[in-house]
């Protein structure tokens, strides 16, 4: 339960929330439906041709049932940049993972020009990465 970890409580800086990720739809529905969480929920996408189906404006249409977000492999959105548009026309938030210094993507020097390319270019609303330190903190959406 939820509550047994009082998740759906704020901590002490509620500037810092708790987002749920998750691979499974089913867990994600579970959570929201038959636990009743507030929580911000998104669903995890993978590189497979069953995982991508979430991304056809049928599947974000689904998704907008029980999450707040969704989380692609980010090569898919290098394949179709126009699902961030058709994920924020239905009030999700786009999220891509994973970002690496050790291997930038295909056209990419750093890791900071792809996640700048991510944020600024595609519009991302975030991006997962095991580099933070390595944010582009001078970006149009995401800088200070």
């Amino acid at each position: 339960e939820l509550a047994e970890f009082e998740l759906d409580e704020p901590g002490e800086d509620p500037a810092t929330p708790i987002i749920i990720q998750s691979f499974s739809a089913a867990s994600l529905e579970l959570l929201r439906h038959d636990r009743g969480t507030d929580l911000p929920l998104a669903l995890l996408i993978g590189g497979d041709e069953a995982a991508a189906r979430w991304l056809t404006p049928e599947g974000l249409t689904r998704a907008t049932a029980f999450a707040t977000g969704i989380g692609p492999a980010k090569n898919l959105l290098m394949d179709d940049p126009t699902v961030v548009g058709r994920a924020h026309e239905r009030g999700l938030t786009v999220v891509p993972w994973t970002f690496r210094a050790r291997n930038p993507g295909d056209g990419f020097d750093t890791v900071e020009d792809e996640m700048g390319y991510f944020l600024d270019e595609l519009g991302v609303d975030g991006v997962i990465t095991d580099n933070p330190d390595l944010f582009p903190r001078a970006t149009g959406a995401g800088g200070s």
